[in-house]
């Protein structure tokens, strides 16, 4: 029998790793607003914008689908080794194709070929970095510690870079080079280490059963990220002095997307074993481990909603200063999808994807993808980049509703209705403490800090004290080495 692995040591490394991937932007972005003007910032981020759609076109749905089948064959290294390989050759026929695309495109459109020439074919690198992509062979593996190791040493090292050749406005160029390798250089460290858990094997590949799964996964994938794609893609071609607009919508997006990538881990990380506890029948653990996944959501995504709320203003004037105040109703409007996506995430593709019912997949993402460049084409218009926002909550509220009427059949939650009374009665207490605050303290700083650090330790102190069922399992596998999802 092989050793089971820790979920929640996989799941902290992992949260550790989506965490840093999220910061590694946002602080880039505390270093750059002091050195580079807010339409140069815009102008990186448009560029970055625009081949991260042909980013997409090359995963082709790999990273969700190699991680699933990775998961299926943890124990057979034969059936390891062929799908990596299979998977392996795709990718690069897919990044092939996906690059030529891109600089075919830089070429055609006289704006990118005139004006930012040398920024677009630097930022092409982004997808030529996807001939390295074999991070899902590590997260079907549930490697996990190695994967947030290499990825955080990855970006701390782009930092430096970024800080020793980004240093006075105009270094364009540089600032992109410095973000594709924080964003995707940690995948030419994982494909260095490849050999030690899969080998090439060119014996009796089939390259067929692939195309369907992937192809499904194209299209949610391509819809799903339409999401934080579009709006910038869509406040750059509507809105006048749109760069500097982009910037001020990207600064709240960043720090909802870091919120984001920290809440989705938790669906993440328990797909390998879903995956495994779907296919040996284990309908209980399945449901309760969901159902554990499902509540940790709710008790972290609902604080953090109502924490931004309140500090948003104050934090951003903070980190960027007074000129991107304006970020501040978007990021609270942003917020939202904190709670909504996650949600989604889990229960909907995530789930389809391990019940292998991912053909239901691209009807939500495409519905929700309609809508909200429909959305963002009139909002904009009416109400600029807090437009986008109101059309990306919208969208994901679309998006959840349909995935879950689709997905319900396919798992059974267990709800507990005193530990949801537990739940509200500490998120009611931390709202009145951050509402005494509001009114009690006038300066900032010394505001931030107490508003945060006072409501973390207010809300997850009842939550103890309260003996709220999902923190108290998560306590006693820390404490006791216990398994997530297995008993």
């Amino acid at each position: 029998m092989t050793k089971k692995k820790s979920l929640l040591g996989g799941g902290i490394a992992y949260m550790v790793y989506n965490v840093f991937s999220a910061l590694f932007p946002f602080i880039s972005l505390l270093y750059v607003t002091r050195v580079l003007s807010s339409s140069n910032i815009g102008e990186v981020s448009y560029a970055l914008n625009i081949v991260s759609y042909f980013v997409l076109l090359a995963f082709v749905g790999i990273p969700t689908y190699g991680m699933r089948e990775i998961a299926k064959y943890q124990n057979n290294p034969d059936k390891i080794n062929k799908t990596t390989t299979e998977l392996m050759i795709i990718n690069t026929v897919s990044t092939t194709i996906s690059l030529g695309l891109f600089i075919g495109l830089v070429f055609m459109v006289p704006s990118f070929r005139e004006e930012h020439l040398t920024l677009y074919l630097v930022s092409a690198s982004l997808i030529a970095l996807n001939y390295f992509n074999i991070s899902w062979l590590f997260e079907g593996l549930e490697k996990f510690g190695l994967i947030s190791l290499i990825s955080i040493l990855s970006k701390i090292l782009s930092f430096v870079f970024l800080v020793l050749f980004v240093r006075s406005d105009g270094q364009n160029i540089a600032y992109a080079l410095v973000t594709i390798l924080g964003m995707s250089g940690y995948y030419v460290f994982l494909f260095a280490l490849f050999p030690k858990y899969a080998k090439f094997t060119f014996r009796d590949l089939h390259f067929r059963q692939h195309f369907k799964p992937i192809l499904f996964l194209v299209v949610v994938n391509l819809a799903i990220e339409i999401y934080s794609l579009v709006d910038i893609t869509m406040i750059g071609a509507i809105m006048s002095d749109s760069y500097s607009h982009v910037t001020y919508y990207k600064y709240a997006h960043q720090i909802q997307r870091m919120l984001l990538m920290f809440i989705n881990t938790i669906a993440t990380v328990v797909v390998p074993r879903l995956t495994i506890l779907f296919k040996e029948k284990k309908t209980e653990e399945y449901n309760s481990l969901l159902t554990k996944s499902f509540n940790l959501i709710l008790i972290l995504a609902i604080p953090i909603i109502i924490g931004i709320t309140f500090v948003s203003d104050s934090v951003l004037v903070w980190l960027y200063g007074e000129e991107y105040i304006v970020s501040s109703p978007i990021l609270k409007v942003l917020s939202a999808t904190v709670l909504i996506s996650p949600i989604s995430y889990l229960l909907g593709s995530r789930v389809c994807l391990v019940t292998g019912n991912e053909k239901i997949m691209p009807i939500p993402v495409s519905i929700g993808a309609v809508v909200n460049v429909g959305l963002n084409a009139l909002f904009i218009w009416l109400w600029g980049e807090m437009g986008a926002a109101f059309a990306s909550v919208v969208s994901e509220t679309i998006v959840c509703a349909i995935y879950i009427s689709f997905s319900h059949k396919m798992f059974k939650l267990n709800f507990n209705l005193k530990n949801y009374l537990k739940l509200f009665i500490s998120l009611v207490v931390m709202t009145g403490y951050l509402l005494a605050l509001y009114f009690l303290l006038n300066r900032e700083i010394l505001k931030v800090c107490l508003e945060i650090s006072g409501a973390i330790a207010i809300y997850f102190g009842l939550l103890f004290l309260l003996k709220e069922e999902t923190v108290f399992d998560f306590i006693r596998i820390l404490f006791h080495k216990e398994k997530v999802g297995q008993e």
